[in-house]
């Protein structure tokens, strides 16, 4: 765990960008299912292509070509928008239904009568033959150019696919989660300077301290790797978890711990149970952020659950 990379991902953005994708790709499904309904071309198209009489046959042997090509590229559409669908159900959307006007005839090769002088925009030279051939093989129904752009959604989709897990990695490995089992309770003491339970001088409290009784579940705030786990002076039994980015949670004065060093644990889960082992007045759990090496406030992490339970 503290391998991974840890990056703040922009949530808007990979929120916008899938629900981009999946629009394009259901556009794309309707786009692809007109040319299959389709049983011919324009007589242009077909004439340029196949030099036959004018009509597409799916008889021939390019058309046996242009089937499978169609049946591969539908494949590869309904793949895609599979992966953008549960890309979406893991960002927490529902992607939205994109209404998709079927090709115009001139799209699909049908020309209204036009003409002309062939002049290139920026020059007066004609454009080239290269320049205006129609894909080898792509018989004047745009499959090239459906190819290119379905190639291009998928090198997309990979990219936000890491884009989404680095996201959910730093997302679960951030300590910002209830570190008690149930509803937090009024902090018995705060973090800063405070009256000595045992001298009644000033001294600094390095953590929050938790009530709780006797045997309650201890739960780790995030995942992370177990540096320690063991007894640790005053902190009686206490466990200390590393979470990547030079931050670590300490859970001080168990009464048991269910960890070893070494261990991986997720996020919320049972690492050992409220006691008041060490330097305590009673069953309660020292809660410890340690950013960089040095003690912070756990409220920088802990800020949303602290608001919904004030004390």
């Amino acid at each position: 765990m503290t391998a991974c990379r840890m990056r703040t991902i922009a949530a808007g953005r990979v929120l916008a960008c899938g629900l981009a994708i999946a629009a394009v790709l259901m556009s794309g499904c309707i786009v692809l299912g007109y040319y299959m309904a389709k049983d011919d071309v324009s007589d242009t198209a077909s004439a340029r292509n196949t030099g036959g009489d004018g009509k597409f046959d799916l008889k021939r042997p390019e058309g046996h070509v242009v089937v499978d090509r169609i049946g591969d590229l539908s494949g590869r559409l309904t793949r895609l928008e599979i992966e953008a669908a549960e890309m979406a159900r893991r960002l927490g959307i529902a992607p939205e239904r994109a209404t998709v006007e079927p090709p115009s005839k001139e799209q699909a090769g049908e020309r209204r009568p036009q003409g002309g002088p062939l002049l290139p925009l920026g020059g007066d030279a004609p454009l080239s033959a290269a320049a205006t051939q129609q894909p080898v093989g792509d018989y004047g129904i745009g499959l090239s150019h459906l190819e290119a752009e379905i190639e291009l959604l998928e090198a997309s989709l990979d990219r936000m696919a890491g884009v989404l897990t680095d996201r959910e990695l730093t997302t679960m490995a951030y300590p910002n989660r209830l570190p008690v089992q149930g509803r937090m309770p009024k902090i018995s003491s705060g973090f800063g300077v405070r009256h000595d339970p045992f001298t009644g001088r000033l001294a600094r409290h390095m953590g929050l301290d938790i009530p709780a009784a006797y045997g309650t579940a201890i739960l780790a705030s995030g995942g992370g790797r177990v540096l320690a786990a063991g007894f640790r002076g005053p902190y009686g039994n206490a466990i200390v978890i590393d979470h990547g980015h030079g931050l670590q949670t300490l859970y001080g004065h168990c009464s048991k711990l269910y960890v070893r060093a070494g261990e991986l644990v997720m996020p919320r889960q049972k690492i050992a149970a409220v006691g008041s082992t060490g330097r305590s007045t009673g069953p309660h759990l020292h809660f410890e952020v340690i950013r960089d090496g040095k003690r912070v406030a756990p409220g920088q992490v802990l800020a949303d659950v602290l608001a919904r339970n004030p004390g």
